[in-house]
């Protein structure tokens, strides 16, 4: 059955049923993806997934309205009595507050993820595109042994939202991503490089390139040893911040600090970052973005904005509940991982806006610091509600301006609040992730005045 037919039975049950009101929510997605080991297929996937999400607000008994929720994945008319029904018993069994269902925004961004001409790649084609990318990465060097890992992927997702109050929307996207694995050895000492591409035109990704850049990686961190504790000035690359400013990303949603799960509670218009940070969540993101999202999963428009600006906390990010808490709007960041999740907070495109210093100017004003190029552990090694961090991480010495010697078996510790206010300075290298449940994260490269290096 067609989700138009079936939406239009399921909020007549809806209605029959008792409901005060009632929302749809409908998630689909094709997945493509082929593993390359020794030039040939290890694993191949073509999968069709997703489901429809209801919720609505039912008035039991005694006349009060409780916010009931039900999924399925079958789209059938046999299962609305049911879905409604579960709606309905789980709003009269738990005891939770009515909730405001969204009419819509006056004005909705245009803005598209959805490239038509990526749907037109043949399977064929992508499985020669990821069997020519673990070519190229042994074609590199002949200290490449294996490619560990050679993945080339497709994910196509369509989400339409519609309820009693008049809201009908509907979104599609679409994303390619490669990455691979080297591993690379020399006097009996291994390495290994990772790199990852992704956008959503295959014009526009080279094997070369990209198998070029692992095992770069790779080779880079032969001769790695660890280096004496100390105080460095400590440059962060672009993954790294990256990793770092998505770790404690939910010290920004409103919904946590409510809960008293960050100390960002209550700061609105202080200084809580150095001058020269301006920290925004923007749902276009730029060329180099492919997190491009008109509306949120309640059907609120989605707008450009400073979390930071010059250092200032001007907002956190809020979901329509949140919002009524605090008696704001929403800012557009009310998200659904999956169907059959609630809604929670997520970001739409978060990013440090960058200078118009390079990687290489920054690194030069620096007689001896430390250059993190990967971290390990984050999710274990660090609290966000303290913002304290001690976790593992890898990289180079700077000396005299230049990147030198690469270091390993080193951890880096220090808190994300006092890190945000000891930036001195933001490269000009934004590099954007790809597109995840919390959001599309983006960062430059960036300078912290000095953190404790721990080594052996």
């Amino acid at each position: 059955m067609e989700y138009s037919q079936f939406k239009e039975k399921l909020f007549a049950e809806a209605k029959t049923a008792g409901f005060i009101d009632w929302e749809a929510y409908y998630s689909t997605s094709n997945s493509f993806s082929v593993k390359i080991f020794n030039g040939e297929i290890d694993e191949y996937k073509n999968t069709d997934a997703g489901g429809l999400s209801f919720r609505g607000n039912f008035a039991d008994k005694n006349g009060v309205g409780r916010m009931g929720y039900a999924y399925t994945e079958n789209i059938n008319p046999d299962v609305i009595p049911e879905l409604v029904k579960n709606a309905a018993d789980n709003a009269s069994n738990i005891d939770e507050e009515i909730e405001k269902l969204f009419a819509g925004s006056e004005k909705y961004l245009k803005l598209s993820g959805y490239n038509p001409a990526l749907d037109k790649v043949s399977v064929k084609e992508k499985i020669d595109m990821a069997l020519a990318l673990e070519k190229a990465t042994f074609a590199q060097d002949k200290r490449v042994k294996s490619v560990d890992f050679c993945q080339l992927g497709t994910v196509e997702t369509d989400v339409k939202i519609a309820n009693s109050c008049g809201l009908d929307l509907s979104d599609k996207t679409n994303l390619a991503y490669a990455y691979v694995y080297a591993r690379v050895e020399e006097n009996g000492v291994t390495k290994t490089g990772f790199e990852i591409w992704h956008g959503n035109d295959f014009a526009k990704f080279s094997p070369e390139e990209l198998a070029k850049d692992a095992v770069k990686r790779a080779i880079d961190n032969l001769g790695a040893a660890s280096i004496p504790s100390k105080t460095y000035p400590v440059v962060f690359d672009n993954k790294t911040a990256n990793s770092l400013f998505m770790a404690f990303c939910s010290v920004f949603f409103a919904e946590q600090a409510q809960k008293g799960f960050s100390l960002l509670k209550g700061k609105e218009g202080e200084q809580v970052a150095a001058s020269i940070i301006t920290l925004r969540d923007d749902p276009d993101g730029g060329e180099e973005s492919f997190g491009k999202v008109a509306f949120d999963s309640e059907g609120v428009a989605t707008k450009p904005k400073a979390i930071i600006e010059n250092g200032v906390l001007k907002t956190l990010l809020y979901n329509l509940q949140a919002a009524e808490k605090d008696k704001v709007e929403s800012t557009g960041n009310g998200f659904k991982p999956s169907f059959r999740a609630a809604v929670t907070t997520a970001c739409t495109n978060y990013y440090v806006v960058p200078s118009d210093i390079s990687h290489e100017e920054m690194l030069s004003n620096i007689q001896e610091g430390i250059l993190i190029t990967t971290l390990d552990g984050l999710h274990s090694g660090l609290n966000p509600i303290s913002g304290d961090f001690s976790v593992s991480a890898t990289g180079f010495m700077i000396e005299g301006g230049k990147r030198t010697k690469p270091v390993e078996q080193i951890t880096v510790a220090g808190n994300f609040y006092d890190l945000m206010k000891n930036i001195e300075t933001v490269a000009s290298d934004l590099r954007f992730s790809m597109p995840n449940p919390m959001g599309t994260f983006g960062m430059p490269s960036f300078l912290v005045k000095e953190l404790p290096i721990s080594g052996l």
